[in-house]
């Protein structure tokens, strides 16, 4: 005889079960899906991250520890260096290829940056910003103090709030 399940019980039962439709998953160049650790980092992510497959070589990306080539849902990463600090920056470029222009200019209102999105004449250019600004926010709901990070972004406890809310957002937009 089958047992009666309440409704909301059923819900949360299948929400837990079924896999995030609007979630990145790794995959390697080889075919193989959901490389561990680096999964699971993502998967944590307290933000949004691109829905679909985003591909993940672990062959490094030349002198650099890391890319995110623009344009393109693939990740490079030097496996022996690699941080959940560095792939969720990294994610943050592929995150931003696909976010709405005005998110960008939102960032930029809120840190109080102006110029180029990209400059590869600054040590500071916004794109790259915005990467820490990803993954700062995708591994630290708040900070109490202002943070130092890569490429000089070192927002307030109030910018980060803001700079969360507005990834949220965009990452509504993605759906």
């Amino acid at each position: 005889m089958p047992r009666f399940v309440p409704p909301a019980l059923a819900v949360a039962i299948a929400l837990l079960l079924a896999p995030a439709a609007l979630a990145t998953t790794l995959q390697l160049p080889g075919g193989g899906m959901r490389p561990q650790p680096y999964q699971g980092w993502i998967d944590r992510a307290l933000v949004p991250t691109v829905p679909g497959a985003v591909t993940l070589d672990l062959g490094g990306c030349g002198e650099l520890m890391a890319c995110a080539p623009e344009g393109e849902r693939t990740i490079a990463l030097s496996a022996g260096e690699a941080t959940p600090h560095v792939l969720l920056h990294e994610l943050g470029h592929v995150f931003d290829d696909a976010m709405p222009a005005w998110a960008r200019e939102r960032f930029m209102a809120v840190m109080r940056k102006r110029g180029a999105w990209a400059s590869a004449s600054s040590r500071a250019p916004a794109d790259e910003q915005f990467a820490e600004a990803y993954s700062l926010c995708a591994r630290h709901a708040v900070i109490r103090d202002r943070y130092a990070g890569g490429y000089l972004y070192s927002p307030t406890p109030a910018q980060h709030r803001q700079v969360c809310a507005l990834i949220r957002q965009a990452g509504g937009a993605l759906a």
